[in-house]
């Protein structure tokens, strides 16, 4: 057995640093210690550490922050190996958007999550058992007597270092017109009772999106904003929606939530031109049919940036503002020193790139972020390819 008597675990070191929450874009050096960032320096000598990488030329940037993804994994039919998804695209943390219902979360919970390096954590179904028979049924609230506002709002109080709120799903699939209201209302319920965030799926809804707003408050989450289905936050002009642009008023969340299927590149361009950009970008990564094309949150970001984002921007709604929205901010979304150790390296590879969506729109860009290396608790996690171990015995 060694000792580690350096002064530092892992050195990163001649990297081009982009943290908006800084507001850094500069070659810095970056020092792990015990799980967390220990310093962010112009020069670290790498004696100092036990471990220094040399990254120079790649952009170094925090650990991503993935608002909207699946990662029951093994339960679901649908759900991703979170490390394998994850740590491959730089993402540090993962917000599993509803697997789990209040009957199976504990099994997520104590079984799932803890097999995973990835930091994960997630939003409560509102439905009993969340999604596991969805891709049976088609849909899961189709039997409203799968919702117990007392027990999922318990759930959420006794979980709440993780556990961040109630998904709902407002999809003509997923539950029908004349029972949408009443879920919207009970979903509302259940976080006002946990004193937690409503992340409501809104596209597809099969209730008028103004009428699904209406529920929704300041810090509240709107995933697939961006769809392009007839309800979405355009207008017939293509103007954007008044009711939209309320509810952002007040602090209703934008998500992107992906997909390939939820995100129209028309209405994202649309919306862009008058000024509204999301205020989150996610993946909702899952196992899709095999016709469905979905994105990891690398490719998302270099896709926005394509779309018209600056490069900063487009990692801040990956880094820093998720951190926010969650009430994080103080632990992750940054490389300041105290922060988690969460970080990924990015080689920004220059060429052609075409990016898809189901509506058969495509963006073009010339700049992709490949990820090089990923730091996860103030080691690497992920390296070229390559899953590392989570420890040794």
């Amino acid at each position: 057995m060694t000792l580690n008597t350096k002064k530092y675990d892992l050195l990163l070191k001649g990297g081009t640093v982009l943290d908006p929450a800084q507001g850094i874009h500069d070659r810095r050096d970056i020092a792990f210690k015990d799980g967390l960032v220990a310093a962010i320096e112009p020069r670290l000598d790498p004696a100092s550490a036990a471990t220094a990488v040399d990254v120079t030329g790649k952009l170094v940037t925090p650990g991503f922050v993935d608002l909207h993804g699946h990662f029951y994994h093994g339960a679901t039919g649908s759900a991703v190996h979170a490390d394998e998804a994850c740590l491959s695209a730089g993402v540090t943390t993962g917000v599993d958007a509803g697997s789990a219902g209040f009957m199976n979360f504990e099994a997520m919970r104590d079984y799932v999550f803890p097999a995973h390096r990835t930091r994960l954590l997630s939003f409560l179904h509102i439905g009993a058992g969340g999604l596991v028979l969805n891709r049976i049924l088609g849909g899961d609230l189709h039997d409203l007597r799968t919702i117990d506002v007392d027990r999922a709002a318990d759930t959420i109080k006794k979980n709440s270092s993780m556990v961040f709120g109630v998904k709902v799903r407002m999809h003509v699939d997923a539950v029908a017109h004349w029972n949408a209201p009443t879920a919207m209302r009970l979903a509302r319920a259940a976080a006002d009772q946990s004193r937690s965030r409503l992340m409501v799926h809104v596209s597809g809804t099969p209730i008028p999106l103004p009428q699904v707003l209406e529920f929704m408050g300041k810090g509240d989450i709107a995933t697939h904003a961006f769809n392009g289905n007839l309800e979405n936050i355009l207008d017939n002009n293509g103007k954007l929606r008044p009711e939209v642009l309320a509810a952002r008023k007040r602090g209703v969340i934008m998500d992107v939530g992906h997909a390939g299927i939820h995100c129209d590149v028309e209405v994202v361009k649309s919306a862009l031109k008058q000024g509204f950009a999301p205020d989150t970008i996610s993946t909702d990564i899952h196992i899709g049919p095999p016709d469905r094309i979905i994105y990891k949150l690398n490719d998302l970001v270099s896709k926005f940036h394509a779309l018209g984002l600056t490069l900063k921007d487009a990692v801040a709604a990956s880094t820093v503002r998720p951190a926010q929205v969650l009430g994080l901010q103080d632990s992750l979304g940054s490389l300041a020193p105290g922060m988690s150790g969460d970080a990924a390296v990015f080689d920004l590879r220059e060429g052609r790139f075409v990016w898809h969506d189901m509506a058969g729109h495509n963006v073009d860009g010339k700049v992709r972020l490949d990820t090089y290396l990923t730091v996860r608790a103030g080691s690497v996690a992920w390296r070229e390819g390559q899953l590392t171990r989570m420890g040794e015995c």
